[in-house]
């Protein structure tokens, strides 16, 4: 049996700033209500796609404060810890702790490349060093380290241990992972696109990029995908996929920001190293948005 009740939609919150750069906190706090209002099952502070990559170890607790304060204890929330060096991600578990944040959310040292010794050391020593329940996070694309099935079932013995994000986009992966640990680990898939092909084989839920910018959509794709509602799931799907080719028309965290300024919620521009889409790139989302009645599906799930 998994060892929590994690499970659904885990909203990974973008970081909106202002203008001049600085974190804009009354609208990231907005921005976590409008995520939980929308069918949230959990928030995670400080993921990939709230650029963590790019603050200091101040501003990111300053975040898993503030968002601790927004959800108010009606989901949980889950603070993004990765970095380099183990002394900062340590001191980050350890910051999450005191702001009441529910789990931590970890990959691979980044950049380092650890083998899969060196990764199976580095999280025994994250769990050594925090009471808070720990959710692995595979990502070879960002990485350059893939867990594999047979790693992730060793770690899985870790008592704090009780979750893990798979965003290897590979559904046979997924598969064997949901084989060998699904009855000790909560199984999140990284991205909305697969949620349909993972839950049948054993994943819990999907730790969301789309959701925090679709209003209830990916509810109701995530809900009818459950529910095995075919003529819902094909109704909805195209407009979840495009959203995600959206992404891809330049870097993919600056679009998501874009995406989320044509569709009306605008959260600033991303901090360099990543810039905000040129006019051509707007103009191709604007184009696959229209494609596939984006604004429209949205506008009818609400």
């Amino acid at each position: 049996m998994s060892k929590t009740s994690w499970k659904g939609i885990h909203s990974v919150l973008v970081t909106p700033f202002t203008p001049d750069g600085r974190i804009d906190f009354e609208r990231f706090k907005e921005l976590a209500l409008e995520n939980i209002a929308n069918g949230a099952d959990g928030l995670i502070a400080c993921g990939s796609t709230g650029e963590f990559y790019t603050m200091t170890v101040e501003e990111r607790v300053s975040l898993f404060k503030a968002t601790v304060e927004a959800a108010a204890g009606k989901v949980p929330v889950i603070a993004g810890v990765s970095d380099l060096r183990n002394d900062v991600v340590m001191g980050l578990c350890a910051a999450a702790e005191a702001a009441g944040c529910d789990g931590i959310l970890a990959l691979p040292p980044i950049y380092a490349k650890p083998d899969l010794r060196e990764t199976e050391l580095f999280y025994k020593r994250v769990a050594a060093a925090t009471r808070l329940p720990i959710m692995l996070y595979n990502s070879p694309a960002r990485i350059g380290v893939n867990m594999t099935p047979d790693l992730v079932s060793k770690l899985a013995d870790i008592e704090n241990v009780v979750a893990i994000k798979d965003s290897s986009a590979d559904i046979q992966q997924v598969t064997e992972l949901c084989a060998k640990v699904k009855d000790r680990l909560a199984v999140f898939v990284g991205y909305e696109t697969m949620i349909r092909a993972a839950l049948p084989v054993g994943c819990v839920g999907v730790v969301a990029m789309a959701h925090q910018l679709s209003g209830k959509l990916v509810r109701s794709y995530y809900d009818a995908c459950v529910a095995g509602d075919i003529l819902t799931i094909d109704r909805l799907e195209p407009a979840v996929f495009a959203i995600y080719r959206c992404f891809k028309a330049g870097s993919f965290y600056a679009g998501i920001k874009t995406v989320m300024a044509l569709l009306g919620r605008p959260v600033g521009a991303p901090r360099e190293p990543l810039l905000p889409y040129s006019e051509a790139q707007v103009e191709t989302v604007r184009s696959i948005l229209a494609s596939a009645d984006v604004p429209g599906v949205i506008a009818s799930v609400k």
